[in-house]
C-alpha cells in the first residue's frame, strides 16, 4: 500500500518534466514497488507500465475523477 506522500510523488513523476527535487525515500519505495524507473544518466524518472496502469485505475475509481 502506498502512503499519500508516495502516491502524490507518483502523480508528480507522471506529470513533471523533471523530478530531481523529490525526496529520495519516496523514490526508493516507488522503485522497489516497480512503479517507476530511474534513469541515473539523465537524472530522470518515469512510470513503468505498472505505475501508469495504477494511476489509470485510480482515475476510474468513483470519487477520484477530480484527483488528477
Amino acid at each position: 500500500m502506498l502512503s499519500p506522500h508516495e502516491l502524490s510523488t507518483l502523480i508528480l513523476i507522471k506529470h513533471a518534466a523533471q523530478t530531481g527535487d523529490l525526496e529520495r525515500e519516496e523514490i526508493d519505495v516507488l522503485v522497489r514497488q516497480r512503479l517507476i524507473f530511474v534513469d541515473v544518466e539523465q537524472k530522470r524518472t518515469s512510470l513503468t507500465p505498472y505505475g501508469d496502469r495504477l494511476l489509470e485505475v485510480l482515475l476510474t475509481w468513483p470519487g477520484t475523477e477530480r484527483m488528477f
